[in-house]
């Protein structure tokens, strides 16, 4: 449960987002939070995070009581502290930077209570604006996120499989090359390339091909094979079966894990 309730009066802006990483939906009160929380969702150093997830009580210079909920508790994976000794489980306060200059009087004895918690509770405390949010990653993500299994269900095993195999073939030939390139070696007609198109941003989504996703995604990005050292040669005639490229997915995603 939340710690706060949402209220009508976010009702322009608020909303829930489902959530792979918690077990319930998860709320947010404007746009910007919404956007934070696709972030997180995409975050593979995420393990999982939740809104609203406490109020922290303090009394002011005069003995009154105050206090103030976070709008995000997130948690890191284990891969991911292991590899980024400073990073901590962490608070965070979504707001737009004009909102926070024109109210930090007011806010500033929140997030000085916020820090304080965090220092006795071993976490740390971090205001995000947009400038950190709404980036040519966000919308990549956005993009990406199109191209979920979902979009592929009436689609037959065998047949994702070939297109998948296909194309893993190709970039582990390759190693790095763009996505236009990569449609000339395996296509003969604009209607092939059609029907490829979409399994190579799923392929980026699993993380089997690798972008720089903090630049705008285009045809003639750079992509790579993420698949260094394994033997995909053999897919040349094999059709990889679902439960077999999500084994894939697990693994790669374990090994290859960032934070940015």
């Amino acid at each position: 449960m939340p710690a706060r309730n949402i209220t009508n009066r976010y009702v322009y802006s608020s909303g829930r987002v489902a959530s792979a990483k918690s077990e319930c939906t998860q709320s947010f009160e404007s746009l910007l939070e919404q956007d934070f929380l696709l972030l997180l969702e995409y975050d593979q150093a995420v393990l999982r995070y939740a809104s609203q997830p406490l109020t922290i009580r303090w009394k002011d210079k005069n003995d009154r009581s105050r206090r103030y909920t976070p709008d995000v508790l997130v948690e890191y994976c284990p891969t991911a502290k292991n590899r980024f000794p400073h990073l901590k489980n962490t608070l965070f306060e979504v707001k737009p930077e004009l909102m926070l200059c024109r109210n930090f009087a007011t806010l500033k004895p929140k997030f000085k209570a916020a820090t304080h918690w965090c220092r006795q509770n071993g976490c740390r405390f971090r205001i995000i604006t947009e400038k950190y949010i709404q980036t040519p990653y966000l919308k990549n993500i956005k993009f990406l996120l199109q191209y979920r299994k979902e979009r592929f269900q009436y689609a037959s095993d065998s047949e994702n499989g070939q297109f998948q195999s296909t194309l893993r073939v190709a970039m582990f030939e390759l190693i790095r090359t763009t996505p236009n390139f990569l449609l000339d070696k395996v296509c003969s007609s604009k209607e092939e390339r059609a029907r490829y198109i979409p399994y190579i941003w799923q392929l980026i989504n699993y993380n089997l091909i690798g972008a720089d996703l903090h630049k705008p995604l285009t045809m003639e990005s750079p992509i790579w094979t993420l698949e260094v050292g394994e033997n995909l040669m053999s897919l040349r005639h094999k059709i990889m079966p679902e439960s077999d490229i999500w084994t894939l997915i697990e693994q790669t995603n374990e090994r290859d894990v960032t934070y940015e």
